[in-house]
């Protein structure tokens, strides 16, 4: 029988420990040093029928060949930060959208748990190609400006949320990125390729992609 991770479930790294992210009930963690173990022999092929077993028990992997490949399989590994250029100042009409779109991403991350957000951030993607988006310097701008006017701090997912969504909705292309840290950090960004739109490229560098949309 052949065994694979279990829906919902992203995972990445770091050093000598795997962090979790388990969508279905909105929450990271960490496996012990015996699970650890199971775990990297899981991934390596080298696993036994009593390490799946105990990692089929909790719901770590579930029997059958699917699992959609890597959500990160086609990341560009940020290289720069339109932050750090420097951005123009945007017209206070499209800060004024900037910020509005962060009040309904608000209500949304407030209401819905991430898997429910991701599925109907996904579903006004409208394609576009991110090479070719005339739209990303302009957002980027107003949601910078926007700053001074909204709350940014512990607001990442609702900046990133809303970003993505604004993005989409003018037919534009970017990734929208969680990453972690050790000690546990989590933190999300927008990229527009290998460009980061929402931070400081220090500040992202820090993270390792664990799900990209």
């Amino acid at each position: 029988m052949h065994y694979t991770l279990a829906p919902n479930l992203h995972f990445c790294s770091i050093g000598e420990r795997s962090v979790f992210l388990d969508l279905s009930r909105d929450r990271y963690f960490l496996l012990e040093s015996a699970g650890e173990d199971r775990f990297r022999r899981f991934i390596a092929g080298s696993a036994n029928g009593v390490d799946i077993a105990w990692l089929a028990a909790r719901n770590i992997v579930t029997s059958g060949r699917g699992k959609s490949a890597d959500s990160r399989s086609k990341f560009e590994a940020p290289q720069s930060s339109l932050v750090d250029r420097g951005l123009p100042l945007a017209p206070l009409a499209h800060t004024t959208r900037a910020m509005l779109a962060q009040v309904a991403a608000r209500r949304m991350v407030k209401r819905l748990q991430l898997a429910d957000i991701l599925a109907k951030t996904a579903s006004i993607q409208r394609g576009g190609e991110p090479e070719n988006c005339l739209q990303v310097l302009r957002v980027a701008a107003a949601f910078h400006r926007a700053r001074r006017y909204f709350p940014a701090i512990d607001q990442c997912l609702v900046r990133s949320v809303a970003m993505k969504q604004m993005l989409a909705r003018q037919g534009c292309k970017v990734d929208f990125v969680i990453g972690v840290t050790l000690p546990f950090s989590a933190h999300s960004w927008v990229q527009h390729g290998p460009v980061i739109l929402t931070d400081p490229f220090d500040l992202v560098q820090a993270y390792k992609p664990i799900l990209v949309m």
